[in-house]
């Protein structure tokens, strides 16, 4: 900090207050006058006056208001529901996007103030239908606030100005300014009138600290950023007291990413180091609240006592540790539950009902006991009452629901926990403009707040600081970086008001009016920007998009003092990644399989076994299990699902093919109907309006599928059904196997056939050579005692019943029959063999498998790794 802000102290010993243009510089220069006071030795000091420029109109106001000004000041939020109001009020559109209209109308109604601009100069330069109609909304909203003596943030200024006129305010002896690039006409008029009452009104230096400019290209925007990065890491190495800075135009569109980005080059492998790593890069621009989970789960739980939420909203709730035990073992479980659930939109109590009894740790009994305190705020939403008691509400239902968790929060989220609390203080104020609202209008306003507030955790510096153009206004470093500076970027696009005449936007020279403006405001900018630093570091990406860029015709002036190519160090993630040998862990063999041990999967994990046998322990022995995805509507598994449980009730009473030939007329369509019935009553007993009209759509097409299912069946040669979805056990090399069987028919000549029923595309049993493509049936056939004359699939769709098959006794195999028992013990041997392996430990990476299909177990196999190292 030496050398830097020279001007400050003398100001401030002088008794000056400084006034500046953003929050972020007034932090920094308290910041840098408490590092000057422990330099000097000081022990304790006065709290230095130093505001950012809304704040300073405030407390101007404060000092009127301790002796009576006769207004109030109107919250924001407040002056947003009434610009809401009188839109709807006036707006033909009703689909209008209110919530962008009134933040739009809100910043224009600033700059209109900021430029002093009467209203009846709007409805006089109005030339289009919505310049008019804004004219009208702003005449209505300047009118009641008028009325009703309150005072918005936009009219702070004016108002401020009046009383001091009106020597209502006493006069600030002395008053510096630092950081405005451009000084509204407002604000020249408030310290004009501060100068007529004999106060000394003066203009921080501008800095001018640049000893060096260096203008590089990088290939592109993601290359820049980690170029910059990595540009910075050099530096602190070599001094680490230094202060750097990387300016990044834009930084609000997406500032997670541009630090990401940042941190790539700056210290590769954060992601592995924890928050440490994380924070040496410190933003400017937080995030909107709801995308902090802390925020977002609150919003969740008070959403539901409105409306249903669909499934994977109360996954979220059930997942996550903010509310209640941070153990959520049980639950995660209860929230697998709920994804074998066709998606619907859950009521707290139907989904307590789905889910009760399925899981009883105590984390899930808790959580499910938690709905009732959701139902009980369901049931007061058409309640009436005011903004100030929904927001007493809302804080005592999150805490029934044990809203923000029982683990100690950290210093961030005890701060966003903070914040949060303020939101509802910002709710109890709207009691001025809208004093009877109902629970879903509280949510609702509670949710926009939060969408429209960008927050960040107080934090410390950082060993770097990412921060825009704008707020970087007044600061002053020993190393700066500014990026995207091509032609597309910089000068940025204009921003003229939407709402307002452009005559009257160029008659009085407001922001973006005219090309010129934009192009001689961004120029100013940068050689402020120029001037901030010592060593400043301008760069431009090459491409975006694959499309070629040009620098800014702004960088012209620096480009003869040094020019060159941005140093990217790449993606971190591909080191490791590319390395030529994979470090061999020590040798631990999987043990072989242990009496009484259980192998899950059935005869998938036989499967796995001959494909990759290291999936085959994963699933069968470690018991993994992929979690099934939640699907809109009805999913292929569920529906697959309801097509088993109505064969499964259709042929329950086992008849012959004689026997269900004879099945007719009505009582074939009482029996179908039947079956249909219990295979739909399960998700019949819990489904909204909208899951009711899926599965009517699914009983209609279960009741075509039936009836062509058994037409099919009667074409086929004499059979009668021997089981349904029997459950049978399965013992070979010490291996205990749970098997579920489809179907098993006993055929004329007296032997047995295994049936699967397969839905969706039809699939084949054997490959074009005549080997089997799955092992399942063959397994099945293993645990039978009896002799095996035939398998099939049965694929069973919409599209039609097509039979898959092969044996000496079907009629659906070409192949001789007399070769089928030689045949089937081949395939059996290689079911044992399998088995063999399982009870060995045998647990072989399959290598050549694609990365998609090893993808799931990567993280433990490393077979991508392993696969490169070769």
């Amino acid at each position: 900090m030496t050398g830097m802000y020279s001007w400050l102290y003398d100001a401030l010993a002088d008794g000056a207050e400084i006034v500046t243009a953003n929050k972020r510089l007034a932090r920094e220069l308290r910041r840098a006058f408490d590092e000057r006071q422990l330099s000097l030795g000081s022990q304790s000091w006065h709290t230095p006056r130093i505001f950012s420029w809304a704040v300073w109109l405030n407390t101007l106001l404060d000092r009127c208001d301790a002796s009576g000004s006769g207004s109030m000041r109107l919250d924001p939020h407040a002056g947003a529901a009434i610009w809401e109001r009188l839109l709807k009020e006036h707006a033909e559109d009703r689909t209008l996007n209110s919530g962008s209209l009134v933040r739009q109308a809100q910043q224009t109604w600033q700059r209109l103030h900021d430029w002093r601009v009467p209203i009846s100069d709007l409805h006089h330069y109005a030339t289009s239908d919505d310049e008019r109609l804004f004219a009208t909304i702003a005449s209505a909203y300047q009118h009641e606030v008028q009325a009703n003596s309150w005072i918005d943030q936009a009219q702070l200024a004016p108002v401020v100005t009046g009383l001091i006129d009106d020597r209502r305010i006493d006069a600030v002896h002395r008053i510096v300014r630092a950081g405005f690039d451009r000084v509204v006409p407002a604000a020249l008029h408030l310290f004009r009138a501060l100068i007529d009452r004999g106060a000394d009104v003066r203009e921080a230096p501008s800095p001018a600290r640049n000893q060096a400019v260096d203008v590089r290209s990088c290939t592109d925007a993601d290359a820049e950023l980690r170029a910059a990065g990595l540009w910075a890491r050099r530096l602190l190495y070599a001094n680490p007291a230094a202060k750097v800075a990387i300016v990044c135009p834009g930084l609000e569109q997406d500032a997670p990413r541009a630090a990401r980005l940042i941190r790539e080059g700056f210290a590769p492998g954060w992601q592995y180091g924890g928050g440490r790593h994380g924070t040496a890069v410190n933003v400017s621009y937080g995030r909107r609240l709801p995308e902090y989970p802390l925020v977002a789960v609150a919003l969740l739980w008070l959403k539901w006592a409105c409306q249903g939420l669909p499934s994977r909203d109360v996954s979220v709730l059930l997942r996550n540790p903010f509310a209640g035990s941070a153990i959520t073992d049980g639950r995660c479980r209860l929230e697998a539950a709920l994804r074998r659930l066709p998606d619907r939109n859950w009521r707290p109590a139907s989904l307590a009902a789905a889910l009760r009894g399925r899981e009883q740790s105590a984390d899930a009994v808790d959580w499910l006991l938690r709905t009732d305190f959701v139902a009980a705020m369901e049931a007061e939403r058409s309640k009436l009452d005011s903004p100030a008691v929904w927001a007493a509400r809302i804080d005592e239902y999150l805490k029934q629901l044990g809203w923000p968790g029982n683990k100690p929060l950290d210093t961030a989220e005890f701060q966003l926990f903070n914040r949060w609390r303020d939101l509802l203080n910002e709710l109890s104020r709207l009691d001025v403009v809208r004093p009877r609202i109902d629970l879903a209008e509280a949510v609702s306003r509670l949710s926009s707040f939060a969408g429209e507030t960008i927050y960040q955790p107080e934090a410390g510096p950082g060993l770097l600081q990412l921060i825009g153009t704008l707020e970087a206004a007044g600061l002053e470093f020993d190393h700066a970086w500014v990026c995207h500076l091509d032609a597309n970027q910089w000068p940025p696009r204009a921003n003229p008001m939407p709402f307002v005449s452009r005559a009257l936007q160029r008659k009085l020279g407001m922001p973006d009016a005219t090309p010129a403006d934009t192009l001689e405001f961004s120029r100013r900018v940068l050689q402020r920007l120029v001037g901030s630093a010592t060593d400043v570091v301008l760069s431009w990406p090459e491409s975006a998009q694959d499309l070629d860029q040009a620098a800014s015709p702004l960088l012209s002036p620096y480009r003869g003092q040094g020019a060159g190519k941005g140093e990217d160090p790449g993606w971190h993630a591909v080191l490791p990644g590319g390395r030529d040998a994979v470090d061999r862990p020590l040798s631990d063999p999987v043990p072989p399989i242990r009496t009484g041990e259980k192998v899950s999967g059935g005869a998938t994990t036989v499967q796995r076994q001959v494909e990759d046998p290291f999936s085959a322990f994963a699933y069968g022995r470690l018991g993994i299990k992929n979690l099934q995805t939640i699907e809109a509507g009805l999913s292929a598994s569920t529906r697959g699902n309801i097509i088993h449980r109505a064969l499964q009730q259709l042929l329950i009473g086992r008849p012959s093919s004689s026997e269900i030939a004879k099945w007719t007329g009505t009582e074939l369509a009482e029996r179908i109907e039947r079956c249909v019935d219990a295979a739909l009553a399960k998700h019949l007993r819990f489904a909204d309006g909208v899951l009711l009209r899926l599965l009517a759509i699914e009983r209609r097409r279960l009741r075509a599928l039936l009836r062509r299912f058994l037409v099919e069946e009667t074409r086929r040669e004499e059979f009668r059904v021997l089981s349904v979805e029997e459950t049978t056990g399965f013992s070979r090399h010490g291996i205990q196997l749970e098997l579920r069987i489809d179907r098993i028919d006993r055929l004329a000549d007296g032997s047995l056939l295994i049936a699967d029923y397969k839905t969706g595309a039809p699939k084949n049993l054997l490959t074009g050579e005549g080997e089997p493509k799955q092992l399942q049936l063959v397994v099945y056939a293993s645990a039978m005692d009896e002799a095996v004359g035939g398998l099939v699939l049965i694929n069973v769709d919409s599209r039609g019943v097509v039979y898959k098959g092969a044996g000496a006794s079907v009629q659906w195999d070409r192949s001789p029959p007399e070769l089928w028992q030689a045949r089937l013990g081949s395939w059996k041997k290689t079911v044992g063999d399998a088995l063999a392996g399982i009870a060995a430990g045998d647990v072989r990476l399959n290598t050549v498998a694609t990365t998609r299909d090893s993808r799931p177990l990567n993280v433990l196999s490393r077979v991508e790794e392993i696969k490169r190292g070769r």
